[in-house]
Parts: structure tokens; C-alpha cells; sequence
């Protein structure tokens, strides 16, 4: 069996911190159980080992932050290192359509961002909107989910 992954700080992976977007936003491996539970689970699956690195990061996503909700999937390099079209479409597929709990609330990857509204649960895609300098702001490098919060989570699965 292959030793668990535990996703933390100081195993090189957490971003060049020359990088200004990287400094302002440390990265961090702090989230809510359930969204940490996800982390965990799919950095450890068979076909993403040592393929993957998720995070998150202070003030995550900076126009509407979510840290403790949100996850950024990287390659296994970690933040920065670029995941690849095709296991980044593999890893999208893995949380879109996973069906347990937490649900996605908002991701985005190659330059669409699908938008579940929190009150109605309406759902649609949309570009990718712009972001700052430094952050692939477009997600062609790696993808970002954030989850339901917790009350909106209850009320979706009644």
C-alpha cells in the first residue's frame, strides 16, 4: 500500500513566494472538515497519486474569499506547477460530478466558471472572470472549486 499524502505546508509545494500574488496570498492547508476530507481523498486516489497537489490560501479567491471553502488543484509540483489539460479535465470530472456532499457551489478551469446560486441552486457556465497579475487568473494551469456553505449545503440535499 502507498503511504497517505498529507497535504501541508513546508514540503516545497506551497508557491514562489518572489511571485507578488503567491506573497500576498499565503498558501495554506486549512479547510472546513468536509472540504478537507475532498482534498485528502483526491490527492490519495489511485489515479491522481503523486499526480496532484491541492491548496488553498489566504484570502482564497481574493474577490470573494472562501479559503476555508475553496481548493485550487496544481501538479504534483504544487502551487505553480502547471497540472496539464488532460489530467486537469480528469480531475474536473472527479469533483463536478462526484456526488456525495460538499457540493460545488463555483469552479473554474480553462477559462469557464460554472456558478451554482447559493438561494435558488440555478445553475450555468460562464467565462472565467479576470483576476490579478500572477494568479492564472483564466485557470488554464489549474483548477479552482469552492463548495457550498454549510446552510446552503443543507438546504440543497434537504
Amino acid at each position: 500500500m502507498a503511504e497517505r499524502i498529507v497535504l501541508r505546508k513546508g514540503l516545497g509545494k506551497d508557491g514562489d513566494p518572489s511571485v507578488p500574488y503567491v506573497r500576498d496570498h499565503p498558501t495554506h492547508y486549512e479547510w472546513v472538515a468536509r472540504v478537507s476530507r475532498r482534498a485528502h481523498h483526491l490527492v490519495n486516489a489511485e489515479d491522481f497519486y503523486r499526480r496532484i497537489w491541492v491548496v488553498t490560501y489566504f484570502q482564497h479567491p481574493p474577490a470573494f474569499p472562501r479559503e476555508h471553502l475553496s481548493m485550487d488543484v496544481w501538479g504534483w509540483g504544487g502551487r505553480g506547477d502547471p497540472i496539464g489539460t488532460d489530467l486537469g479535465y480528469r480531475v474536473f470530472e472527479r469533483l463536478f460530478n462526484d456526488p456525495r456532499p460538499p457540493d460545488v457551489w463555483w469552479c473554474i478551469w480553462q477559462n469557464r466558471m460554472y456558478v451554482r446560486n447559493a438561494q435558488t441552486f440555478e445553475e450555468h457556465f460562464e467565462p472565467a472572470p479576470s483576476g490579478p497579475a500572477g494568479s492564472d487568473a483564466k485557470h488554464e494551469l489549474h483548477l479552482h472549486f469552492s463548495y457550498l456553505e454549510r446552510e446552503a449545503q443543507n438546504r440543497f440535499r434537504g
